[in-house]
């Protein structure tokens, strides 16, 4: 009967969520699109639900309605938007007590060729005090540099993946000014602790984040590659309650929007919740209600002509998905790791983010622990460490997925690939113990499957594994 009542409460919220809203009326939208006071044509400009394209003057003009929030373009390749607090404005609010009103936008050139290009993807930042603030400030030092040294290659953009505090939205100016300080257009997803939970409805809910943020839906481009976020957090009206959900109007703005973009393109998309679960995240004691998008196969359809990367956060854990030949899903571990409980997160991969490095329509990709070299990718444990593998050594490789070979080799005779295991990381089992943690009794270890395992077969070998990921890149390390 209770799954009942809620599953009435959930159909309500959707089908109110499509509606307009009463009292609405039509605005009459118009502007132009310019750089150097000159006329950019073909830039896709909306409000979320109308999708147009300036012409040769760099004008656009549509009927837009006072439910909408803002006008928003997709900035088109070789330009770049301002940036006010670390974060690209690329909207502007509508003005809904005037009927007819123009809004105009200004860009600037790119100053290095974007068709290589980079981007770096932060997880769930999660901040709720002070300390953690504080904590975060060392993470984007650690961005700011690597960005440092690549930004002279190529031009850089970042991305985080949502849940940008931990429920306390006072917050948000304060994690603005902190990652200003990487001088990064750093676009914003919005995760489920960062909605307003006492409104009565999903719309309302992104009341404070957008005031900060603009649109949580929207595009822009770099090189050949086209970039997508979307909300696929619905709040529906209870309390803390949501699901992995992305609503009609933002499948119809996708459809709109992708139209714009050739057929066999990189879509690059991000949002919070994962779409699945997939071969790397074992949904045992977690909901997939909440936890993975419940419309995913709708999704899936309007990306079928391209060729898509989705990034995701919210598991606080790193794994990837490789959903089929034209669709990989990345997961992302958490800047915060354990919720600033310690160096590293429930699966046991260290406090840190992903960088990806863009060539033409190619992307690789590599995980960046903070404080440590980028070669730092997996972690060694002697025999004994788990105990439920007692006779086994183990090792931990961070951002594993199926085209990875992890290797071990005693006295540099290769013997075998290591046995992929579902289990837990010894250091995080031995670190996060529920009830033990004065901040959050709650915290716990978490299993993953980018475990490996294997048996000594020579007594008093020297033990080396060697890691190899997608792209040929070989990481060794000695067994101590």
């Amino acid at each position: 009967m209770i799954k009942y009542f809620k599953l009435l409460i959930i159909l309500f919220s959707i089908t109110s969520s499509v509606q307009s809203f009463n009292n609405t009326h039509s605005i009459q939208i118009s502007g132009k699109i310019t750089y150097n006071k000159q006329a950019i044509s073909s830039v896709v400009v909306s409000d979320g639900i109308s999708v147009v394209v300036t012409d040769k003057k760099g004008k656009y003009k549509f009927n837009s309605s006072s439910d909408r929030t803002f006008i928003f373009y997709s900035l088109p390749s070789g330009y770049e938007s301002p940036i006010v607090d670390g974060t690209p404005v690329f909207y502007k609010a509508i003005n809904k007590q005037t009927n007819k009103q123009q809004i105009d936008f200004e860009l600037s050139a790119s100053k290095q060729s974007q068709t290589k290009h980079a981007f770096i993807v932060a997880g769930d930042p999660q901040v709720i005090d002070h300390d953690d603030c504080e904590l975060l400030k060392i993470v984007i030092a650690d961005i700011e540099k690597t960005a440092s040294s690549i930004s002279t290659l190529m031009p850089v953009h970042a991305i985080s993946m949502g849940d940008i505090v931990f429920d306390r939205l006072e917050l948000f100016d304060t994690y603005k000014q902190i990652i200003a300080q990487t001088k990064l257009p750093f676009y914003q997803v919005v995760g489920n602790h960062d909605l307003d939970y006492n409104d009565r409805s999903d719309e309302l809910s992104v009341k404070t984040y957008s005031s900060k943020f603009g649109p949580v839906y929207y595009s822009f481009n770099k090189g050949n590659i086209h970039y997508v976020v979307l909300k696929d957090v619905f709040y529906y009206g209870d309390t803390y309650k949501y699901m992995g959900y992305i609503d009609e109007n933002q499948l119809l703005w996708l459809e709109k929007d992708l139209a714009t973009v050739k057929s066999g393109s990189t879509v690059v998309l991000s949002l919070h919740i994962p779409t699945m679960y997939g071969e790397s995240e074992k949904p045992k004691n977690q909901s997939l209600f909440s936890n993975s998008v419940l419309n995913k196969k709708a999704l899936y359809k309007i990306l079928e002509p391209f060729n898509t990367h989705i990034l995701a956060g919210h598991s606080h854990t790193q794994w990837n998905t490789i959903i089929s030949d034209k669709l990989y899903e990345h997961t992302h571990s958490a800047v915060c790791a354990a919720w600033w409980q310690g160096e590293i997160g429930t699966d046991g991969t260290p406090k840190g983010y992903t960088v990806y490095e863009v060539n033409g329509d190619s992307i690789s990709w590599y995980f960046k622990a903070v404080g440590m070299q980028k070669d730092e990718q997996f972690k060694l444990y002697p025999k004994g460490s788990d105990p439920i593998h007692s006779d086994y050594f183990i090792a931990n490789v961070y951002n594993y997925d199926t085209t990875w070979r992890v290797e071990w080799y005693e006295d540099d005779m290769l013997i075998g690939q290591m046995q992929r295991y579902w289990g837990k990381d010894p250091l995080a089992a031995s670190t996060y113990i529920p009830g033990a943690n004065k901040k959050f009794w709650w915290l716990n270890v978490t299993e993953t499957n980018h475990l490996f395992k294997a048996k000594i077969q020579t007594p008093n070998a020297v033990v080396k594994v060697r890691v190899t990921d997608r792209f040929g890149k070989v990481y060794e390390k000695e067994l101590h």
